[in-house]
């Protein structure tokens, strides 16, 4: 008898492996579980921990995003990176499933961003209640009609944390957190295209 909750958790896994290995992590490979501590579902990124979820009709992300961090510890990685597979949308739509960070490994990204000579203008949306109904308009909105060296961020907020911003967590695209990835130096190079006359990351 097939294992329905694995099938689609490997399916969830393989989709995303397939979309970083032809956007700048070639060596990205779905982990082996070994020993007790679980490191992430895709080795062959360096300094990156992803977990990835298939989700149903619920979106668990604050849950989900517990375990992430606990994996990023064990496995050293600079930052936790969760990948979800939203209902609705399959694998060709792969760069649209949501990638999840904490405001910790956000912020640390902005401040890298920050550093170099020429970055990509970030796009951090206001702090919005939490929604699983509306987060997939959201992003819909929030990501049309960027170019190619812009990044957009959704920050939301989990009940009871609206004094707590540590509590907070920062939303996007599989497509925009690879790319903000590429940028800082992960992964393979992201040619940048010549920003207009803007001076400075769009926080």
């Amino acid at each position: 008898m097939v294992n329905k909750p694995k099938a689609k958790g490997t399916f969830a896994e393989t989709t995303v492996v397939n979309y970083l290995r032809g956007n700048g992590f070639p060596y990205a490979e779905r982990r082996t579980l070994k020993g007790a501590k679980d490191r992430g579902d895709v080795a062959g990124c360096p300094g990156l921990c992803f977990e990835v979820k298939y989700a149903g009709m619920n979106l668990k992300i604050s849950a989900w995003l517990g375990e992430t961090d606990v994996e990023s510890l064990n496995d050293g990685a600079d930052y936790g990176i969760l990948v979800v597979k939203p209902l609705g949308l399959g694998e060709r739509s792969v760069a649209s499933w949501y990638a999840v960070m904490t405001s910790e490994y956000f912020d640390k990204l902005v401040q890298a961003v920050q550093f170099l000579e020429e970055y990509p203008i970030i796009h951090d949306g206001e702090p919005t209640t939490y929604s699983a109904k509306a987060l997939r308009w959201q992003l819909n909105s929030a990501t049309r009609n960027l170019g190619p060296n812009e990044v957009m961020a959704l920050t939301l907020r989990p009940p009871n944390t609206k004094d707590n911003p540590q509590g907070w967590y920062r939303v996007t695209t599989l497509e925009h957190m690879v790319k903000l990835l590429r940028f800082v130096g992960y992964g393979d190079p992201l040619p940048l295209v010549e920003a207009s006359t803007n001076t400075s990351p769009g926080l």
